[in-house]
């Protein structure tokens, strides 16, 4: 898992298809001076460009994107090896057993099902943030 900062909010970057669940994530995770939702995209292209550019403390990735795929975001950040190397959250509606242990072969550091996780996701963030 990758260390974070204390000094300053835990930055967190977006990556999800769905405007519902964006407005959902920053209203439930968001926390002024906490945890700050940094960033967001819905396509991978876009996602990997982004996270490189502005390096951010945890990825919160949906495997089903508008154009390409969560895993292989994942798969392009931990390549690319950005400094600080941020923890990445899975959090998806597929939660099937065949494509956790893909996301962590990929090496995602957790992986949460969108239907029933959301407490947890949101403990993690703060486990996270206190490091």
């Amino acid at each position: 898992m990758a260390a974070t900062t204390t000094q300053g909010p835990l930055r967190v970057f977006l990556i999800e298809d769905s405007p519902d669940v964006c407005d959902l994530f920053v209203v439930f995770f968001h926390v002024p001076g906490e945890i700050e939702i940094v960033g967001h995209a819905d396509t991978e292209n876009e996602s990997v460009a982004a996270i490189l550019a502005a390096p951010v403390d945890v990825v919160v990735v949906d495997l089903n994107l508008r154009e390409g795929n969560g895993l292989a975001v994942i798969e392009k950040i931990r390549r690319a090896n950005p400094s600080p190397r941020p923890s990445i959250i899975v959090f998806t509606n597929q939660p099937f057993p065949e494509i956790r242990h893909r996301a962590m072969q990929l090496e995602a550091d957790y992986f949460f099902d969108k239907s029933v996780d959301f407490d947890a996701v949101r403990d993690t963030l703060r486990k996270l943030r206190s490091r």
